[in-house]
């Protein structure tokens, strides 16, 4: 049975489930108190007053202070309080970065079962403190100068769950329910791994984070102001991924396997060992997910058509997609200065879907026309190969870097589809039918870059790099149609099918960073040059090519209002060129009523973008907001169009053809009272301005997002996890998409000494189908398009972690990041 959740059944179901959540803490805030003393007070600087936030703080009996008790940490105010379970005379130690250790005596008895320490004063001191370990839950967001990191080694779900599932909790990142990620409200960002571009992730990467264990990951970074050493034309924000680097001698390692009803099953294994001064880190991951048959239809409507007026198309479609991919990398430490790591990537995938669909034409009064049967069979083959090579010299100058490297990766994308018409009634086709499509499409890319950073005076820093990229995209198309008359298999291949588009980028960049008082201030610029040559085996009067060279400033200037609030303020300049998916002329024309092809006339977007940010980060209580403001003059939109020449056809391609405005405000909070119990909140509000002179289109209108949870630690070491969120609909130039719903619901429990992990998870268990609605128009048309999926899911996931090591895996501090390409909406 379908059914579709109206709103305000869906809020009334997130609702319930939230009210769930916070009605449970005060059962877990009674568990936190049952010991029987209390020890309170507030840690203050001895010659200022003021109070010394984090400070650790050692608790041990004073008959045996080398072996402490309780360990933990102040809040932003210095102060702490902390239970005690036993009478006796207890020694208390306090440190902190740049003060002298210091202790407090006190006893605890049956009378006195709260001691009020008061104020505990601590003095400057220039001596270098050990190293101490708090066992209380550290906050998972920081911020630096330039970036927003989630600390994802730190958060408890990470164990049992897939990367994009908890990149729906890093600060304005969006990953809605059908699993297509957004930064910043906006798909124009790129996704890197190890701070190096990365194919595999920045082509799929929805396919290859979901079926990425989290618990491989050491940090999610995300880069709102990109500086000059990213590429010029760039993107407006980065999304770094941080692998976890291993750190002992010896070897370690972790497999896991997951499967779902809905046909899904995933496995991943990685080991890394470390053997003197050789290293070696490697993963590989696997995916298998099969879609049922999905129920969808299709209405269109030609304002300017009275007897071609309304199209009609009902039918349904199933896919299967096997993945696989993963990364080796090396490393050999020369000597203390030099250090030489080689990485290799792979990726590789294949997406083969069903299509079968009814198709009838009706007149402006619902006459029948014509119809038929369309049934369409399809494979996409995409993938990548990444190969990279650093050298990495240190100087006897502590944080001088000289970096070499030189990168390769190929990404071949081929198409294959073979569609034929039956019980045709009316209808001629502008192509023989049966047909048969292949489409070879691939980008090959050259890189060598040179990096050199070097301190100047005291906080503050130099950097300055060169690179150069030869990058080559490629598309070959060959057609067969079926000529029912002749009975045979004929050429129809068009003359723009054979596309060569090659592009050589050189550039340079000078940068500086420093520190004074209590501003931070980044700041630099770049300068870059483009070659762009376009070729047409079969068509070379259509050959053509363009010079472009600009310089692009960025600049961020941050204030530390206290050790744990920043304001940051920030500007850069970025230029996306489109990619081999925007390019390709390859036409699709499965469904001959509606059309698709790239653009390969296209020009590079060239946007501003100002960013105002305010962050607080303490143990118990995070919060980010920020502000910003972007406008693109030519940025690439999607439309479609009624064919001049056959009005019963449908045309949908790329062009420059927008003016986009969007203000966004993003807010991140976190509260963790307890350890036993954390909840955050993730969500945006935008507003859009949309234009673009082709057929006077415009739209505008505010889009939000909100992403919610809330993490339980259980007895007998099971944790809880309760996840929801809501996506508002996107403004585009063309019509309106169906918003998006979700929650999910996580219960693990680890055995073993914590090596073996099982956990249970449930997706979207309030709905059992979806049914998405997107519409587009203008004023010649309207076409409206509605498709089912299935939702309630469920799953079990087991994981086995093992081994151990000595000394880190040594990585190059720069490496080769070339993020100017404009790739497809992930999720798409």
């Amino acid at each position: 049975m379908c059914f579709v959740i109206s709103d305000a059944c869906m809020g009334e179901k997130l609702l319930t489930l939230f009210m769930v959540l916070f009605l449970a803490l005060p059962l877990y805030a009674q568990m936190d108190k049952a010991a029987s003393f209390t020890v309170k007070g507030q840690v203050l600087d001895s010659l200022t007053n003021e109070s010394v936030p984090y400070a650790t703080l050692r608790i041990a009996l004073a008959s045996t202070p080398e072996k402490p008790i309780k360990l933990l940490a102040c809040d932003i105010d210095g102060k702490f309080q902390t239970p005690l379970n036993n009478i006796g005379t207890y020694i208390i130690v306090m440190q902190s970065i740049g003060k002298a250790p210091a202790e407090k005596v006190f006893t605890l008895s049956d009378e006195r079962k709260v001691m009020d320490l008061g104020v505990l004063f601590m003095q400057d001191n220039n001596l270098r403190l050990e190293e101490v370990t708090v066992t209380a839950q550290k906050p998972l967001v920081k911020a630096e100068i330039d970036r927003i990191i989630y600390c994802l080694e730190d958060d408890p779900e990470a164990q049992t769950n897939n990367t994009l599932e908890m990149l729906r909790k890093v600060p304005m990142v969006t990953v809605d329910g059908e699993d297509k990620i957004e930064l910043k409200g906006a798909s124009n960002f790129k996704v890197y791994m190890n701070g190096k571009p990365s194919n595999l992730l920045s082509n799929n990467p929805s396919v290859v984070l979901k079926s990425m264990p989290a618990s491989s990951v050491k940090n999610i970074e995300v880069i709102t102001e990109p500086g000059v050493k990213y590429d010029a034309e760039g993107i407006g924000g980065i999304i770094n991924i941080i692998m976890v680097k291993n750190t002992l001698q010896g070897y370690t390692g972790s497999v896991s396997l997951n499967t779902i009803t809905n046909g899904r099953i995933f496995g991943s294994g990685y080991l890394s060992l470390k053997a003197g001064k050789f290293g070696l880190s490697a993963n590989y991951n696997c995916d298998r997910d099969n879609t049922p048959w999905n129920d969808a239809s299709s209405m269109r409507e030609d304002l300017n058509n009275k007897e071609e007026h309304y199209l009609n198309q009902v039918g349904r479609s199933k896919s299967r997609a096997p993945y696989h991919f993963g990364n080796l990398e090396g490393s050999y430490e020369i000597d203390s200065l030099n250090l030489l790591t080689v990485g290799i990537g792979l990726y590789l995938g294949t997406t083969r879907s069903v299509l079968e669909y009814a198709v009838k034409m009706l007149d402006a009064d619902r006459n029948p026309v014509y119809s038929y049967n369309r049934n369409s069979e399809s494979s996409r083959k995409s993938g990548s190969a990444d190969m990279n090579v650093d050298y990495q010299r240190s100087t006897r100058k502590k944080d001088e870097l000289l970096t070499l490297s030189y990168r390769f990766s190929r990404s071949p994308n081929d198409n294959e589809d073979y569609t034929e018409l039956t019980d045709i009634r009316n209808y001629e086709p502008w192509l023989g039918y049966p047909q048969n499509n292949i489409n070879k499409a691939s980008t090959n890319e050259h890189t060598g870059q040179f990096d050199y950073t070097t301190p100047t005076w005291k906080d503050q820093s130099l950097e300055a790099g060169i690179k150069y990229i030869y990058r080559q995209s490629r598309s070959n198309t060959d057609r067969k149609a079926f000529n029912q008359t002749s009975q045979m298999w004929e050429e129809a291949t068009p003359a723009d099918s054979h596309f060569d588009h090659s592009q050589q980028i050189y550039s340079g960049y000078l940068g500086y960073t420093m520190k004074f008082g209590k501003f931070g201030v980044k700041a630099g610029a770049r300068a870059e040059g483009t070659s762009l040559k376009v070729r047409y085996e079969l068509a070379p009067d259509m050959n053509f090519g363009n010079d472009y060279f600009d310089v692009v400033p960025s600049a961020v200037v941050s204030y530390q209002l206290s050790m744990s609030q920043q304001l940051r303020l920030g500007y850069n300049m970025r230029i996306q060129r489109p990619g081999i998916w925007y390019l390709n002329p390859y036409v699709s024309n499965a469904d001959p009523q509606n059309i698709s092809y790239g653009n390969p006339n296209l020009d590079s977007e060239k946007s501003n973008g100002v960013n105002l940010n305010y962050s607080i980060f303490a143990q118990k209580f995070s919060f980010n907001t920020s502000i910003s403001y972007t406008f693109i003059d030519n940025s690439i939109e999607r439309y479609t169009f009624i064919d001049p020449a056959d009005p019963g056809i449908f045309r949908t391609t790329y062009g420059n053809i927008g003016k986009r405005q969007t203000t966004g405000l993003f807010v991140y909070g976190s509260w963790n009272p307890i350890p036993l119990f954390r909840v955050n909140l993730n969500g945006s509000l935008s507003y859009t301005d949309l234009r673009s002179e082709k057929n006077d289109m415009a739209n505008s209108g505010f889009s939000g997002r909100v992403f919610a949870g809330a993490q339980f630690n259980l007895p007998l070491d099971i944790r809880l996890n309760l996840n929801g969120g809501f996506i508002s609909s996107a403004i585009q130039l063309q019509g309106r998409r169906s918003p998006l719903n979700f929650a999910t619901v996580y219960v693990s429990r680890d055995f073993l000494k914590k090596k073996l992990s099982v956990s249970l998870y449930f997706y979207d268990m309030f709905w059992k189908r979806r049914k998405m609605e997107a519409t587009i128009y203008d004023d010649t048309f309207h076409r409206q398009d509605i498709s089912y999926s299935p939702m309630r899911t469920f799953g079990i996931g087991i994981s086995y972690r093992f081994g151990n090591l000595k000394d880190a895996i040594k990585k190059v501090k720069r490496g080769i990041r070339n993020d100017d390409v404009k790739a497809l909406e992930s999720g798409s």
